[in-house]
């Protein structure tokens, strides 16, 4: 899902805008936590994504409802024609989807770990010897997705997986914890949770 200098956009299958309401069409979107982009539904900040999205198709006669799932779940929702849209993907080959023409944002990818360990990121080589955690289904950077896909089947111990709605969360936590030494994300979304929650456990180990 993420890229370096990833272009965040928005799939949308083909049949969008399916539901009608009261003269006005509803979009059903569909993404796991990935704050400040989309955040939880009920909040009073559902993520800048979803409202500048809301507030872009609000004056066409569509309103959005967002749904927090996990991302393997919101792909598969996708496809089943369960949701119109998610949020936050650049990687389409091989599906019938469509996307807006232009990226909402972009994501800067960063390596984290603990503020106690001294090691910074100097390319795919200097993951060999730490855990490396990572969320199911996140394309990351080509070459570390190589890397996961290379050693995962065969070397399963040297990697922490989270697949969930709040799988960003939990990798987070495992880091701090020490269940995995090395965590690849998006920088503001890591700094975000980090800023909101007063935690100084975690530091940039490098851009990715």
């Amino acid at each position: 899902m993420k890229l370096k200098a990833f272009i965040l956009i928005v799939l949308f299958a083909n049949n969008v805008f399916a539901i009608d309401r009261d003269d006005r069409k509803k979009l059903i979107l569909a993404a796991d936590y990935w704050c400040p982009y989309n955040c939880h539904p009920d909040s009073e900040l559902p993520g800048f994504l979803v409202e500048v999205l809301s507030r872009s198709l609000h004056i066409y006669g569509i309103d959005i409802e967002y749904r927090m799932m996990p991302w393997r779940k919101a792909m598969d929702a996708l496809v089943d024609g369960e949701v119109d849209g998610v949020i936050g993907i650049s990687d389409i080959k091989g599906n019938k989807l469509v996307t807006t023409r232009l990226p909402l944002d972009y994501s800067s990818i960063s390596a984290f770990t603990r503020s106690d360990i001294a090691w910074v990121y100097d390319g795919v080589g200097s993951l060999r010897g730490k855990k490396l955690g990572f969320v199911m289904d996140y394309v990351i950077d080509e070459a570390i997705s190589h890397y996961i896909g290379s050693n995962y089947p065969s070397h399963p111990d040297w990697f922490m997986v989270q697949d969930g709605k709040n799988a960003v969360i939990e990798s987070i936590a495992d880091l701090m914890d020490g269940y995995s030494d090395v965590y690849i994300e998006d920088a503001r979304v890591v700094e975000r949770y980090l800023s909101e929650n007063a935690l100084t456990a975690i530091k940039n180990a490098g851009i990715v």
